[in-house]
């Protein structure tokens, strides 16, 4: 797997697809590569938090596998140590930020690539895109604290 640089480097040149993908209205695409911007995102503050030289990939112990090898945005966050940020506790831009962003991104958010109806569209699009990248308290700003 990568290391924690890598994946903040993997973060930055996905974010960039993600405005390419948005300018070329390609909305599925945008949509599917911004969870990916989050969850690398998050994988580089688990490296940060728990001082790991490399995201584990492959875990032998059952238990602890199921932290790490994860699409969950929810389990992610709270090993990340950023559950406090995104909660009723936390900065209340953040948690609304964070709320519009993992309402469409439910589970195993990966998942949405095989529903066939699932749609997407320039409004939810930029909404989206706002509550991961623009807004104060934007999503990305806030994890890339932990970093």
């Amino acid at each position: 797997m990568a290391t924690g640089k890598e994946l903040q480097k993997i973060t930055q040149a996905r974010l960039k697809t993600v405005k390419i993908l948005i300018k070329n209205k390609d909305w599925e695409g945008a949509a599917y590569m911004m969870g990916y911007v989050l969850e690398c995102s998050l994988k580089a503050a688990i490296c940060s938090t728990l001082k790991l030289s490399i995201y584990p990939e492959k875990v032998k112990e059952e238990n602890i596998a199921k932290y790490f090898m994860t699409h969950n945005f929810l389990q992610l966050v709270v090993v990340s140590g950023l559950q406090g940020v995104f909660s009723s506790e936390g900065p209340a831009k953040a948690w609304q930020n964070w709320s519009v962003f993992t309402l469409e991104y439910q589970g195993n958010w990966t998942e949405m690539r095989y529903d066939p109806n699932r749609i997407w569209d320039e409004f939810k699009l930029k909404k989206l895109f706002k509550a991961l990248v623009t807004s104060r308290n934007a999503i990305i700003k806030e994890v890339r604290k932990k970093w």
